[in-house]
């Protein structure tokens, strides 16, 4: 019950922080948000083949759109039933 309640709200968070709209999360803050280590993030993302690669001036990192965050978070909820 509590993973739905936390998947219902994903949508909510990326709306405004700091007066900007987000539309995608590193995989760092991802794991934040969802309360999983990246290693458990990671393994849900590649099987549901949620999430993808971008470049930045730093290298290759992935991100997720908030509804992909979502779709993940629903796919842990019913794992843990």
């Amino acid at each position: 019950m509590l993973w739905l309640l936390v998947c219902s709200g994903l949508s909510l968070v990326g709306l405004h922080m700091n007066g900007h709209v987000h539309d995608r999360v590193d995989e760092h803050r991802a794991a934040v948000l969802l309360g999983l280590p990246e290693s458990e993030l990671r393994r849900y993302s590649r099987a549901s083949g949620l999430g993808h690669v971008e470049n930045d001036d730093k290298g290759q990192k992935v991100v997720f759109t908030y509804e992909e965050l979502r779709q993940i978070c629903l796919l842990v909820a019913q794992s843990s039933k």
